[in-house]
């Protein structure tokens, strides 16, 4: 059974991925310059964009879904964004071969540190719950 919160939540979805959508369909070029404006100071970004999942989580679990289920809809998410980024893995490569991987590392451990703590919480659910 789906919950408001969970309805709302992909409404936003919806609404956000339309817009988006129909601004590179009518006017790339302007989404561009929205792009470069949200990416324009990436700490901020970053900061807002890391709240706003936290409240996401937060919003999920009261809706009643459980970190498992959480997971396995990133494993979905995960293939879909594959996909996707799947052509320029090539271009991609090429920049990760000239970056220092341990550097990369010290600078993604927000990112990093929170991912862990979900998957360690997701294997805790996993091992541990009737």
């Amino acid at each position: 059974m789906t919950s408001l919160i969970t309805k709302l939540l992909a409404a936003f979805l919806i609404l956000l991925s339309l817009v988006k959508l129909t601004m590179l369909l009518l006017n790339a070029r302007a989404w561009i310059g929205i792009v470069k404006w949200v990416y324009a100071e990436p700490k901020v970004t970053s900061a807002v964009a890391l709240a706003a999942a936290g409240i996401v989580l937060l919003l999920l679990i009261k809706s009643g879904l459980d970190i498992v289920q959480i997971l396995a809809v990133c494993m979905f998410v995960f293939l879909l964004i594959l996909v996707g980024v799947a052509p320029y893995v090539p271009r991609l490569y090429e920049w990760v071969e000239t970056q220092d991987m341990r550097q990369l590392l010290k600078e993604q451990w927000l990112y990093v540190s929170v991912w862990m703590a979900l998957l360690l919480w997701g294997a805790y659910a996993l091992l541990f719950s009737a």
